[in-house]
């Protein structure tokens, strides 16, 4: 007798749709590391300038708050990709999005590898930038429909795995590849992954669950058949028919309610608490100061290591290498403790933890403690993966009906990216600005943020979405109160209900 498709785990199948579609957030990863270590090379032109090939200069001089603008537009790109993507995504298909939209990164490419101009650097980022925001709103859904329950626990992270991979393999071929003219090169690599994608993905089945609903119950099944190889998909899909049937009637009770709805409290229930926590989270994610790091960890390494920038790979270049290894290890460590810890616990662990390490990171550099900087720089970036890098993207999910959780997570998304191009443009100048000092300035914003999850993030490991929303849809509060806390458990057959304290 065929084992119930609904208790697997990760299957081959299943584990290698993931990782084909990852591989357009691999290209969004790329993009937000690939402008790192050649930054000083392009912008600052400390290897000289000349030209190559006729036309093509060996670098762009840049003031460095225009630099940031060229850094932090990729973000800008981003947000009207994710925005894009959505309606595209729920009307064609999540194959169709993952698979077309990477194609996107091969305009980009072409115009950053052939960039004569900085206002033609500025639109190459904002190609890539679309292309990568345009497939990982399509990633995250997508990885959550082909899943079951126990392999969604592993692959579930499969995003920010992925942008760390591209990160880390950034800053790897940098290595070799910052020195003019070969930059150009690193640049246009990310037209090849969007090619690479586009022939690869076609190999993946379908979502599911976007199949059924379509009543495409029969490809559906097919697909279910190829990704749980060996299993009785039957109730399985059975469920899925089911579900969309319930979702369709939910539908006709509470229509889905747009952004402005949401901002101007026009929804069934009250999300006023919601909205703020999601809007406050992805804030602090960004002011955490963890784009600085990832941005320019090769600039505040130098000012440690006092390198030659013109001597390629310098030390701080071979460090920023090392630190993106680190993060996409610890990506995986923070997988397995949100599986064990709960989201209100590894918040505040994760921004307190970055509150005292961005302290030491500025005293060390004051105090001339070149050991304590680097040490602090590496610790900084683990414990963000722990809880503030991961968990801001699925509060939405966690505490929003389905009416207005797309709203709420695309009002997240654009939080999240208007702050990462805020940190982009202004990092380098504030931190010739402010010197040694630049980091006690994000010590002060974790400080915040882990006071406002203390009193208002509330706790939703293993709680139904309907749970958190009945009791948490009264306006903004604090949540230490006995009347908001909920605790899962389970009944006699083996489903989740909640008990209010």
């Amino acid at each position: 007798m065929s084992v119930d498709s609904r208790t697997l785990s990760v299957t081959k199948y299943q584990c290698f749709c993931a990782m084909m579609a990852a591989l357009g957030s691999v290209n969004f990863g790329w993009n937000i590391g690939v402008i790192n270590i050649p930054g000083d090379v392009i912008s600052n032109c400390v290897t000289g300038e000349k030209h190559y090939n006729g036309p093509f200069p060996s670098c762009i001089p840049t003031e460095s708050t225009i630099w940031g603008v060229a850094v932090g537009c990729f973000a800008i790109g981003a947000l009207i990709g994710t925005i894009a993507g959505n309606p595209i995504s729920d009307r064609y298909g999540r194959k169709f999005v993952l698979t077309w939209g990477p194609l996107l990164a091969l305009v980009g490419g072409v115009l950053l590898s052939t960039t004569t101009s900085l206002g033609q650097l500025i639109v190459g980022r904002l190609f890539v930038g679309f292309a990568a925001g345009f497939c990982n709103g399509a990633l995250s859904v997508y990885v959550g429909e082909i899943t079951t329950p126990k392999a969604r626990d592993i692959l579930g992270g499969t995003l920010q795995l992925a942008t760390n991979v591209g990160i880390l393999l950034a800053n790897a071929v940098s290595l070799g590849l910052a020195k003019p003219p070969l930059w150009r090169i690193l640049f246009g690599i990310t037209g090849v992954i969007g090619v690479a994608t586009t022939l690869l993905f076609p190999i993946c089945v379908e979502s599911p669950k976007w199949l059924v609903s379509r009543g495409r119950v029969e490809e559906a099944r097919a697909a279910l058949i190829k990704l749980r190889k060996g299993a009785d998909i039957e109730q399985e899909l059975q469920d899925m028919v089911d579900d969309d049937a319930k979702a369709q009637a939910r539908a006709e009770e509470a229509p889905k309610v747009n952004v402005m709805d949401l901002i101007l409290g026009r929804t069934p229930d009250n999300l006023r608490h919601q909205f703020i926590v999601v809007c406050m989270l992805m804030f602090f994610q960004q002011m955490s100061g963890i784009n600085a790091v990832i941005f320019y960890s090769t600039q505040i390494f130098n000012r440690t290591t006092k390198d030659d920038p013109s001597q390629i790979p310098t030390t701080a270049q071979i460090l920023s290498c090392v630190i993106s290894i680190v993060a996409a290890i610890f990506t995986f460590v923070g997988m397995l403790l949100g599986a064990r810890f709960g989201r209100r616990t590894l918040m505040l662990l994760s921004h307190g933890t970055m509150a005292l390490f961005s302290m030491l990171m500025a005293v060390g550099s004051i105090k001339g403690i070149d050991g304590l900087v680097i040490t602090m720089v590496f610790l900084y970036n683990v414990f963000f993966n722990f809880g503030v890098g991961p968990l801001p993207w699925a509060a939405a999910a966690e505490m929003t009906p389905a009416y207005a959780m797309s709203a709420m997570a695309a009002i997240g998304g654009a939080v999240n990216y208007l702050f990462t191009f805020a940190i982009g443009v202004y990092f380098s100048p504030m931190q010739e600005a402010m010197g040694d000092y630049t980091f006690f300035f994000f010590m002060g914003f974790n400080i915040a943020a882990f006071v406002f999850c203390f009193f208002f993030l509330p706790e939703t490991k293993g709680l139904k979405v309907e749970d958190v929303v009945a009791v948490h849809s009264v306006g903004l509060h604090c949540v230490l109160g006995s009347r908001y806390q909920i605790r899962a458990s389970k009944d006699n057959d083996d489903s989740e209900k909640a008990e209010y304290a």
